[in-house]
């Protein structure tokens, strides 16, 4: 009786095993499938290298090496925004290549389509990274709509030290509380000094900063934007 019950058990497990993968596998195979490409272009987005094809484009949800350890965007490989955030971020690199033709921005989201923020969301929901993440249930953020840029600087085609790596949910991330990192020692200068440069560079045309993550910059109120742009088309 005994033994019938470990039986049992055992093939529980290992049917909820099974359709955990499977759920898995028919998630990534949805989201490869999906023409991201021609969404984005059908509701007026456009294409940033487009418009300025220096400017290096690495999205990160579209390869492993991101918090979610996921590929949520298949083979999507061009940042998409809407066409007056393409245009500030357009500004913004001139900006800096007049500083030194060495500089050029890097591109690790733009555009993000709601399956993959209900991906993120459903990740760190309870958790104390919840607060980096837009709730997709409630309209989601800024990505959603086109409205938001993850960027970092290159110098030579390198990544200048901004301190801590792209979607590193940490107060050292946060852009609110350098100036106690810096004099703690948390935050060394060159990081500190690079930071400022790209903030520098992204508001001077309009951006506001993300106090909670310096790679991030949006433009307009959330919630003027989900009033303004319907959350189903997205």
């Amino acid at each position: 009786m005994l033994f019938l019950f470990v039986e049992i058990v055992y093939l529980c497990g290992m049917m909820k095993r099974l359709m955990i993968l499977f759920f898995v596998m028919f998630g990534m195979v949805s989201i490869g499938a999906v023409d991201y490409d021609a969404e984005f272009r059908r509701m007026g987005f456009v294409d940033v290298l487009q418009l300025d094809s220096a400017i290096v484009v690495d999205l990160k949800y579209s390869s492993t090496d991101n918090f979610m350890g996921l590929n949520m965007y298949g083979d999507l490989n061009k940042a998409y925004l809407r066409p007056e955030i393409a245009d500030k971020l357009i500004q913004a690199q001139r900006l800096l290549r007049e500083k030194s033709k060495d500089y050029t921005l890097v591109i690790y989201d733009a555009a993000r389509p709601m399956s993959a923020q209900k991906m993120m969301f459903d990740k760190v929901q309870g958790t104390n990274f919840e607060q980096y993440v837009a709730n997709p249930y409630s309209g989601g953020g800024h990505h959603c709509y086109g409205c938001a840029v993850d960027v970092s600087i290159l110098y030579k085609g390198k990544p200048l030290d901004m301190g801590t790596d792209f979607d590193s949910f940490c107060h050292l991330s946060h852009t609110d509380n350098e100036k106690v990192n810096l004099k703690n020692g948390s935050l060394c200068t060159s990081a500190y000094e690079n930071r400022l440069l790209l903030r520098s560079i992204m508001t001077s045309v309009g951006f506001d900063v993300e106090p909670c993550e310096w790679w991030h910059f949006s433009c307009y109120q959330i919630d003027d934007i989900r009033k303004k742009y319907p959350r189903l088309d997205f």
